[in-house]
């Protein structure tokens, strides 16, 4: 490997749900003596097994998994707590002269380990109080269709139903004067402590949904409901943000009765779809990510042989 560069080296492996991330983050880190570094904002919650697809106990006996298990599903998790979490974890497997591979769908939380997290922008209590007054009264409508106006860029990235995006969008507007895109466009995540290669994994459309579709079928096969009522009889409240996750949101509105099981199926698939299409969309906007069907190995080891060997 590059000995004489002080950054260590990373495999980055990141692409839509359900494309095979997992797989390919075991064989090329059995290819290359690595470790993986989950990088999945629901694989860090005990508990959640099913409804996350995290690695089976099988895969993490092959390979080393980190950033997995590590908090319960009502502690508050972020990008920036991620960040310096998975920064240490990557310092000691490179210590221990092995690749971190890098594997999950998470494109904030690759993008904060491998560019950095802007400062936190100071925001006016006042307008913050003032905008979540707004929130309550005039619902995410009329709060996104003001950041539209103010802010079209950072509007485009965010759901119409994401108040707490939305609204930090605007407290950032009011009280600075500027859009929230043009400080992140400032920052443009300058940070860059690693060396990187960076594998996206792509096939068809229609194929990845079909892996989809048949994923959630293996996953209520496999008990995910079960999984979700458990949590519950726990105490882990539906509101909580790891409750309402896709898959977990859609078996407790099955268990309170507002869904049947076949139109939780059908939403579920349904949001899962619509999920990988904005994970697809937030990666093609990165223009250093290696695009590859899944099943390409072969091709991936000779551009991290390129990318380890010739530096």
């Amino acid at each position: 490997m590059c000995a004489n560069t002080p950054k260590p080296s990373i495999v980055v492996i990141c692409g839509p749900t359900g494309i095979g991330k997992t797989t390919a983050a075991i064989l090329l880190a059995e290819a290359y003596g690595g470790e993986i570094v989950s990088a999945d904002s629901m694989q860090i919650y005990r508990f959640m097994e099913i409804g996350t697809a995290k690695p089976t106990p099988a895969e993490r006996a092959r390979i080393p998994h980190h950033m997995i298990d590590i908090v319960s599903p009502d502690d508050p998790f972020d990008a920036a707590r991620y960040e310096t979490m998975a920064r240490g974890i990557i310092r000691d497997i490179h210590e221990r002269g092995k690749l971190p591979v890098i594997a999950g769908g998470t494109g904030f939380y690759i993008k904060a380990l491998t560019s950095g997290l802007f400062d936190t922008i100071p925001v006016d209590p006042t307008v913050r109080q003032q905008l979540r007054e707004e929130a309550a009264t005039l619902g995410p409508d009329g709060l996104f269709k003001r950041l539209s106006a103010v802010d079209p860029v950072s509007a485009q990235k965010l759901h119409p139903n994401d108040t707490y995006r939305i609204v930090r969008a605007l407290e950032v507007f009011e009280t600075t004067g500027r859009p929230i895109s043009s400080h992140h466009r400032r920052h443009q995540f300058r940070e860059h402590p690693f060396r990187q290669i960076k594998i996206g994994l792509a096939m068809d459309r229609d194929a990845l949904y079909a892996r989809i579709d048949e994923r959630v079928d293996e996953m209520l096969r496999a008990g995910l409901l079960d999984e979700v009522r458990r949590l519950l009889d726990e105490g882990y409240e539906p509101s909580l943000k790891s409750m309402q996750s896709i898959g977990y949101r859609h078996m407790v509105s099955l268990i309170q009765g507002r869904l049947t099981r076949e139109e939780a199926v059908r939403t579920l698939k349904r949001d899962t779809r619509r999920y990988a299409k904005r994970q697809m969309a937030w990666f093609n906007a990165d223009t250093g990510i290696h695009w590859l069907p899944p099943d390409q190995m072969e091709e991936m080891k000779k551009r991290i042989d390129s990318f380890l060997y010739h530096c």
